[in-house]
């Protein structure tokens, strides 16, 4: 299969066919597996500037550019493009040996030499795959870098048909308070690739378990594990179709899936500040629009069979954060049928509710009443165009009418 595969040759002669360079890592096991991937980590002989060489060339076959990524010594060059992922690690001064063994997890360890072999497996991987088993290498390698706890559970999401080996889960459960002392930035990758998996929710059940989840948070978060082992399931069907038949999280700022997906996890962690988020790196649009989502949750549900007035308010209150707060809601009340109805309230002006144009503007209600800029004109601005939003005023007439009314 690995002999065969025309990504690993063609990335390999546009590397300039180097000796010694080896597929490792999760391309190897889910080729195996026989998953799709496009996600390539290669090892290569040399330190990271004699590698400098061939990412360039790469990079350049692929009308990409390539990058320098992580802190000495593990820097990495990376080509990232739409369809495909490289990553290419130079050894430096270890062993091919060694660097099998310093790896997480037994299924990560395989290593094909490019491009015709042999498969080296030096640690069991092959037969783990074989049982569908997630094993650690060493309790050392879990130790060195705390991110690994996380992964885990991001491995059980992504392949539902895989156990925890049982002396594995035993160091994680041990080691779990140092992740509290990881980068965020790369706890923050984790977690949303773990909420991409077909299996979220099992990824999620595992890191309440294993006693990563609280520590995956935020020091001063108020985690809810009883809201969130509620509504477990929830997670499978968030970013897709989900069970009312609410499409995925997508809104005119394109944040995507992922804004409902992260919205859960905020709800989870008890709706933090986005302060406190802030270092897990994750896109800020998406990161603001989750977490006005996850803040708004519990109003759709009230608002949800309220009349037609209450609800244009909130999808305007939302903004850009409409779309993901009906996908997290649909999926934590999937047998409600009014999530369809109130999105295509939305979707027939989305613009008019996120952006609407005011009847008046700002300078005019000043000059109407007689106030002076400052936050007193900025509340009466906002409550006219809250009654606009609302149907009790439609035109500019009847917006002079509101303002007259004003005590």
């Amino acid at each position: 299969m690995l002999r065969d595969d025309p990504l690993l040759r063609q990335v390999w002669q546009q590397l300039g066919s180097p000796s010694g360079c080896c597929v490792t890592g999760g391309y190897v096991r889910d080729r195996l597996l026989g998953r799709p991937s496009s996600d390539l980590d290669l090892t290569i002989g040399g330190d990271v500037d004699e590698a400098k060489r061939q990412a360039k060339q790469l990079a350049l076959a692929l009308s990409f550019r390539a990058h320098l990524i992580g802190t000495a010594p593990h820097q990495v060059w990376r080509i990232e493009t739409p369809a495909l992922k490289v990553e290419l690690w130079p050894l430096g001064g270890l062993s091919r040996e060694e660097d099998i063994r310093r790896r997480d997890f037994s299924c990560n360890a395989l290593s094909w030499e490019l491009p015709d072999g042999p498969l080296v497996d030096l640690v069991g991987g092959f037969d783990d795959l074989h049982h569908r088993r997630l094993r650690a290498i060493s309790r050392a390698n879990l130790e060195d870098d705390p991110v690994r706890l996380l992964r885990a559970p991001r491995f059980l999401a992504q392949l539902p048909d895989f156990a925890l080996d049982d002396r594995t889960r035993s160091w994680i459960e041990e080691l779990a308070p140092s992740l509290a002392r990881a980068p965020r930035e790369r706890v923050g990758r984790e977690l949303l690739t773990l909420l991409r998996g077909p299996r979220a929710s099992r990824g999620l059940a595992e890191c309440l378990e294993l006693g990563l989840f609280v520590h995956a948070a935020p020091d001063s978060c108020s985690v809810d594990s009883r809201w969130l082992r509620t509504h477990l399931e929830t997670a499978d069907t968030l970013g897709n179709r989900g069970p009312a038949g609410v499409p995925a999280a997508r809104s005119r700022s394109g944040t995507g899936g992922d804004s409902a997906r992260l919205a859960f996890l905020f709800r989870g962690w008890g709706i933090p500040g986005d302060g406190v988020i802030a270092p897990y790196a994750w896109p800020k649009t998406i990161r603001e629009n989750a977490l006005r989502a996850a803040s708004l949750l519990d109003e759709a549900r009230a608002a949800v069979d309220g009349p037609p007035a209450d609800r244009r308010e909130l999808a305007w209150r939302a903004g850009s954060a409409f779309p993901p707060l009906i996908a997290l809601a649909a999926a934590v009340e999937p047998q409600h049928s009014g999530w369809r109805r109130w999105r295509r309230q939305w979707s027939r002006d989305p613009a008019a509710l996120e952006q609407p144009q005011a009847l008046l503007t700002g300078t005019e209600v000043a000059e109407f009443i007689g106030v002076e800029p400052g936050p007193g004109l900025g509340g009466i601005v906002r409550g006219l165009l809250r009654a606009q939003i609302r149907g009790e005023v439609r035109t500019r007439g009847g917006a002079v009418k509101w303002l007259g009314d004003l005590p």
